[in-house]
C-alpha cells in the first residue's frame, strides 16, 4: 500500500473501528443492565409477597411442605424464578430446584442488606446457586424467626443477551446505527486522508515540474497558509526561489569570469608581446646596438616584466581576499600615520605626472583595528587610480575625519569623472572601464575594506572628477 492517502484511510479506520466494537458493546452492556434493572424494580416486592402467600416458610421449621408448593406453583406461572431459603448466615437451607443441582452451597448477604436499605443505583447482583460465578438480579425479603427468602429473577429473557437483541425493535436500531456511525466514520476517514494528500500531491507534482533553469519565475505559494501542508507549500516556494537566484547569481559570476580571463589575457598580451619584442631586439640587434640603446632596451623590458608581475600580484591577492584565505592578522593602528606614509612615498610618482598629491592634516591618530600592509595597499590602489584619472596640472586631495564610530579617508581628484552607467560597477573584479583599465586595484581596495568590517564608496560625476571614501570602524 504505497498511496499516503489509503494509508492514512487504513490508520483512520483501524481506530474508529475499535472504538464502533467498544460503542457496540457498551450499548449491549447498558441493555443488559436496563433489563435488569427494569425487571428488579418490578419484581422488588415478589419476595415479600411470597411470605404473606406462605407464612409457613420459615428456617429450621416445619417448611418442606410450603416451599415444594411454592416451587410447584412457580414452575407453573414463571418457570424462571427461583427461591430458595437462607439462613442468617447466607447458608441454603432450602430451594425450588434440587439441592443436588446447586454448586454454591451460601449467598453473599451483602447485595441483600443493600438491597433492603435500597441503596442501589441500578440493577443489584446476587450470586446464583447454580453457576460459580453465575450474577444475576434478585429479590429478598427477611424471614420472621431469622434468615432470609431469596428470589433469583433468572428469566431467559435476562440470562441471554442475543435474544434479548434479537427481541428488541430499540437495541436493533440502535446496533444498525451503531454500525452505520463506523461506516460514516470511515467514510469521512478516507475522505479527510483524500483532502490531505489531494494538496500533497499538487506540491509534489510543482516539485516535479519545477525547473531551476527556467525563466518563468518560482512556483506560486498557496493565497493563505492555513496549515503545515500551505506552510510547507510556501517554504518550497521561497526555496525554489532562492535556488533560483542563486543559479543566476552563479550565471552571472561565470559570465564575470569569462569577462575577467578575457581581459586579463588582454592586459596580459601587450606587456608580452612588448617584452617579447624588446627582447628579440636585444637578440638579434645586440651587437650592432650601442650601449646607451641596449641599457634603454633592457630598462624598458624590465618596466613590462615588472607590469606582468603587478598584475598577476594582483590577481592572486583579490583571489585570495574574496575566497577568504587571506591570513588575516588585525591589530591596533593609526590610520592618520599610514595616510601620511603613502602619501610620502606616492608623491614623488604624482609630482613626475605634474600631479599635486595634497593632505590634509588629520584630526588625530584615527586609531583602527587592521592589518598596516592590506590597508596602505587599499589606500596605494586608490591613490593611483585617481592619478591615471587626472590630467596633468591636476589635483588630488586626501582628507580623513572621525565620525559616526568610523575612521574616514576621503581622496578627491580634479580628473575627468566616471561615467553614470559604470558607478554601480566600479569595484567588480571583471568590470573594464572605458579607458581599458582592468578595476583589479579597486576591485582588491573593497574586499580589504571588507575584510576590516569597513566599505569603500564612489562619487562622481562627467568632467566634474571623483570622490572616494574609505571607512573603518574606530577603536
Amino acid at each position: 500500500m504505497k498511496s499516503l492517502a489509503a494509508r492514512l484511510a487504513l490508520a483512520f479506520s483501524l481506530l474508529v473501528l475499535p472504538l464502533g466494537a467498544l460503542f457496540v458493546w457498551g450499548a449491549l452492556d447498558a441493555a443488559r443492565r436496563y433489563h435488569q434493572e427494569i425487571a428488579q424494580n418490578q419484581y422488588r416486592g415478589l419476595a415479600e409477597n411470597l411470605l404473606h402467600l406462605r407464612p409457613g416458610l420459615m428456617v429450621g421449621g416445619e417448611r418442606a411442605g410450603a416451599l415444594d408448593a411454592l416451587a410447584a406453583e412457580l414452575a407453573m406461572t414463571n418457570p424462571g424464578v427461583e427461591v430458595y431459603l437462607l439462613d442468617a448466615g447466607g447458608r441454603i437451607v432450602g430451594a425450588s430446584p434440587p439441592m443436588d443441582a446447586l454448586v454454591r452451597k451460601r449467598v453473599d448477604l451483602r447485595p441483600l442488606e443493600r438491597f433492603l436499605r435500597g441503596e442501589a443505583r441500578g440493577p443489584l447482583l446476587g450470586d446464583d446457586p447454580k453457576r460459580p460465578r453465575g450474577r444475576q438480579v434478585f429479590s429478598a425479603a427477611p424471614v420472621p424467626g431469622g434468615g432470609w427468602i431469596y428470589v433469583l429473577l433468572s428469566d431467559r429473557a435476562l440470562d441471554s443477551v442475543a435474544e434479548a437483541v434479537a427481541g428488541s425493535t430499540v437495541l436493533r436500531l440502535a446496533l444498525w446505527a451503531g454500525l452505520g456511525l463506523v461506516l460514516l466514520a470511515a467514510l469521512v476517514a478516507a475522505g479527510t486522508a483524500w483532502g490531505l494528500t489531494r494538496r500533497l500531491t499538487a506540491l509534489e507534482a510543482a516539485m516535479e515540474r519545477f525547473d531551476p533553469a527556467a525563466q518563468d519565475g518560482r512556483p506560486a505559494p498557496p493565497a493563505g497558509e492555513r496549515d503545515e501542508i500551505d506552510r510547507l507549500h510556501a517554504r518550497f516556494a521561497e526555496l525554489a526561489g532562492r535556488v533560483r537566484a542563486l543559479l543566476a547569481s552563479e550565471r552571472e559570476a561565470d559570465r564575470h569570469r569569462r569577462e575577467l580571463v578575457a581581459g586579463v589575457s588582454h592586459d596580459l598580451r601587450t606587456p608580452l608581446a612588448v617584452l617579447s619584442g624588446y627582447l628579440e631586439t636585444l637578440e638579434q640587434e645586440g651587437e650592432r646596438l650601442g650601449a646607451a640603446d641596449r641599457a634603454r632596451y633592457l630598462a624598458a623590458a624590465r618596466a613590462q616584466a615588472a607590469r606582468l608581475a603587478r598584475m598577476t600580484d594582483d590577481l592572486f591577492t583579490l583571489a585570495r581576499l574574496e575566497s577568504g584565505a587571506w591570513p588575516f592578522a588585525p591589530e591596533p593602528l593609526a590610520l592618520a600615520e599610514l595616510v601620511q606614509d603613502v602619501v610620502l612615498e606616492l608623491r614623488p610618482r604624482f609630482e613626475a605626472r605634474g600631479v599635486a598629491l595634497e593632505l590634509a592634516p588629520p584630526p588625530g591618530p584615527l586609531l583602527v583595528r587592521g592589518e598596516a600592509g592590506l590597508l596602505e595597499r587599499a589606500l596605494v590602489n586608490v591613490l593611483v587610480n585617481a592619478l591615471e584619472h587626472t590630467p596633468k596640472g591636476g589635483r588630488v586631495a586626501v582628507r580623513l575625519a572621525e565620525a559616526d564610530g568610523e575612521a574616514r579617508v576621503a581622496v578627491a581628484d580634479t580628473g575627468s569623472g566616471i561615467a553614470p552607467e559604470d558607478l554601480p560597477h566600479l569595484f567588480e573584479r571583471a568590470f573594464r572601464k572605458r579607458d581599458g583599465g582592468s578595476g583589479l586595484g579597486l576591485a582588491i581596495a573593497q574586499q580589504a575594506l571588507r575584510l576590516h568590517g569597513g566599505r569603500i564608496e564612489a562619487a562622481s560625476a562627467p568632467g566634474e572628477g571623483s570622490r572616494f571614501v574609505l571607512r573603518l570602524p574606530a577603536i
